[in-house]
């Protein structure tokens, strides 16, 4: 198998540098429709024999407005793609049986989203199940005879909440709202519930495996993986919020427990197959998530924070063992999160990614030693798999000039290759800048990273006009990565301009300090290091215009953009995308609440000193900068008001302003023509100051 992959590996960079120099000349700056000629590459899964590699290819039809995915298949050793599923429908999370005779995967051919069984090699689907609700996240049990998954949906026996009045008045959409979170992202929660089921493949029942009385997994805060099943088959281990007890029963008994919006307490339960009573397995008061076993059966891994209420805390790799019940952590000497997880076969040592330095790296660490190693630090690298013989990681990865590919390493480490080339022709077309790096002094004398990207067809000896790019979170990250959503690197340079990415005070990947320095602190070292940032730039690069600058951002980037506002005029236009302005507002008809209590005060009531020092609104008397606002009215996460009342400010004081106003979008957008517009429209007001 090694010798295989380093063939495979090098004929890869023979390749790669070929096609490299063919398309070198002719290309044309990237437009924002072609972000929907690009093929998204997913969820790579490697058949039990390790021949193989199943994995989703999202394409999108920009006329009509939609995506379809299928199933692919691609040798783990390299070879030509050949795709297995070809309905009109979604089709995706490909799921090796055990045996690897067949594949299960998730398809709404057929309206609900069922499980469906296919051979490999080819031939018509089955439809196993026939559910009322949509399933997702399917997972063989060892011994190929279930498969467990999640379903939304309302349980039989519930009463109707919200409105009880349904069937007297069928036309009618009031919803009564007797509990908090109501209401999560852009979907409103409704009466349904998260379940875990269990379903016999060979007939399709469906048994429920979790009690109706809560949402199993949480619908907030939920991981990559957030249910496992024991490798003997007869123990589920899977996540559940231990604050958020059951749902109320009776319309007329009011439901006031706020801990489903307030508690990231999510603890580990256990419960018994085929059917059993569960069990609390985690007591931690902060979360707790992401179960993973181990191949033997004799540890149980998992990620922990253990700050109560902070949800962008450091998780930290747990491990616990079966056989004593001791847990210890695997990663205290690493000041990173760590995210996603998958264990060695040998049970011996374990894989994970984590955010670092603007990168998405991959580390191993041995259960005898707890001392993290890192592997890869190159490319943002997710949905990371290990070989069954272990030789061998996949993982998905894409650079800020390259979209997202499968990609094939060495487990002991070495240069990953693309085992996937969805999208050549594509970047044959397209000029793409690779990003460069700087780091420059910030607030109170800290090292802060950046990112610089140069337009297409950048000549020496031009300037050109800087945009400064500004992420949310407040805890994102800027990384060389390629984003289909948000702002995508090559549109925000593609018009001529200089991109600068700064990952300032509260960005994850520089230690757990630096990412809790934002937090009370919204407008103070994070601003400071933003425009820290931005003056070293326009100092040090010499082909940068300082007469012509601009600041863009959306969620935290967008209250960056609004704060900028009322403490600047230095910027030449502004583009603020779903921001905070009223921090007061915001507070109050947001849906996770745990997140300002956390980052901003425990509520406008109790430390209103700290919600009216950072909020823009107050002052909206030194506004001057043209601004471009944006949003959507499902946002539920920063409410469309918050940029009402934004665009009421500077209407009224006179200031060229635009608001960009989308009905039928969240806090993302999301649908293509609607971002292609929101491209367009960003497009336009920039040049309108910078050109």
């Amino acid at each position: 198998m090694i010798m295989n992959i380093q063939r495979f590996c090098f004929l890869c960079i023979i390749l790669a540098c070929t096609v490299l120099m063919a398309m070198t000349a002719g290309k044309r700056p990237m437009q924002p429709e072609d972000l929907y000629r690009i093929r998204g590459v997913s969820d790579p899964r490697i058949s039990p024999d390790g021949r193989w590699v199943a994995f989703t290819v999202t394409v999108t039809d920009l006329a009509a407005n939609t995506t379809d995915s299928d199933i692919w298949l691609v040798p783990l050793t390299g070879g030509e793609p050949r795709r297995l599923t070809t309905s009109p429908a979604g089709d995706h999370s490909p799921r090796w049986s055990p045996d690897g005779r067949q594949l299960a995967f998730i398809s709404s051919r057929e309206g609900t989203a069922d499980l469906w069984l296919i051979e490999p090699a080819g031939g018509e689907a089955r439809r196993l199940t026939r559910s009322n609700v949509d399933l997702s996240g399917p997972i063989w049990t060892p011994d190929g005879r279930h498969l467990l998954c999640t379903g939304r949906g309302v349980p039989a026996g519930v009463p109707l909440l919200e409105n009880s009045f349904r069937e007297e008045l069928p036309l009618c959409e009031a919803r009564t709202i007797h509990r908090l979170l109501y209401r999560q992202w852009d979907r409103w929660l409704g009466d349904e519930r998260n379940q875990l089921w269990l379903v016999d493949p060979t007939d399709g029942s469906m048994t429920a495996m979790t009690p109706p009385e809560i949402d199993t997994p949480p619908v907030s805060l939920s991981s990559h993986h957030d249910y496992d099943i024991a490798p003997d088959g007869d123990q589920v281990c899977y996540v559940c919020n231990s604050d958020a007890s059951g749902f109320a029963s009776d319309p007329d008994q009011p439901d006031i427990n706020p801990e489903r919006a307030v508690s990231t307490n999510h603890d580990l339960f256990l419960v018994s197959l085929p059917a059993g009573d569960p069990v609390q397995l985690t007591t931690n008061p902060a979360l707790d998530a992401q179960p993973h076993y181990s191949p033997d059966g004799r540890y149980l891994a998992y990620v922990a924070m253990s700050q109560p209420g902070y949800e962008s805390d450091t998780s930290r790799l747990m491990l616990l063992d079966r056989q004593t019940g001791g847990t210890r952590s695997l990663s205290d000497q690493l000041d990173r999160s760590v995210d996603e997880i998958v264990w060695h076969p040998d049970s011996r040592r374990l894989f994970f990614t984590a955010r670092d330095e603007g990168r998405s790296s991959i580390y191993t660490v041995a259960v005898a030693t707890a001392v993290p190693e890192r592997l890869i630090h190159e490319g943002y690298n997710t949905q990371l798999r290990i070989s069954p013989d272990g030789e061998t990681l996949i993982c998905t990865r894409s650079y800020g000039h390259l979209p997202t590919e499968l990609y094939v390493m060495p487990a002991v480490g070495g240069e990953g290759m693309p085992l996937t080339r969805m999208n050549d022709e594509w970047q044959a077309e397209v000029a793409l800048s690779q990003l460069e790096e700087f780091r420059f002094t910030g607030a109170q004398n800290t090292e802060v990273h950046g990112f610089l990207l140069k337009p297409p067809r950048f000549e020496e000896g031009k300037t050109y006009p800087v945009v400064v790019t500004i992420h949310g979170g407040p805890q994102g990250m800027w990384a060389d990565r390629f984003l289909t959503t948000w702002f995508t690197f090559p549109l925000v340079t593609s018009p001529g301009y200089i991109g600068v990415f700064i990952n300032p005070r509260g960005s994850s990947g520089y230690g757990a300090r630096f990412r809790e320095e934002v937090s009370r602190d919204y407008g103070g070292r994070c601003f400071e290091d933003l425009m820290a940032g931005l003056d070293y730039v326009l100092a040090n690069y010499p082909y940068t215009d300082h007469r012509r600058t601009a600041a863009i951002g959306g969620s935290f980037g967008g209250y960056s953009v609004n704060w900028i506002m009322g403490q600047t005029d230095r910027f030449s236009c502004l583009v603020s995308h779903a921001g905070l302005y009223n921090l007061s507002s915001f507070f109050g008809a947001t849906e996770e609440i745990w997140y300002p209590a956390w980052d901003m005060g425990r509520s406008p009531w109790e430390e209103p000193e700290l919600y009216q020092r950072w909020s823009p609104h107050r002052r909206a008397d030194r506004f001057r900068t043209p601004t471009l606002i944006t949003h959507g009215q499902l946002d539920f996460r920063v409410p469309v008001t918050e940029s009402l009342q934004l665009f009421t400010a500077l209407q009224l004081q006179g200031i060229p302003s635009r608001l960009l106003y989308f009905p039928d979008e969240g806090h993302v957008i999301s649908t293509p023509q609607n971002n292609v517009r929101w491209w367009k429209e960003i497009h336009r007001w920039l040049a309108m100051y910078l050109q």
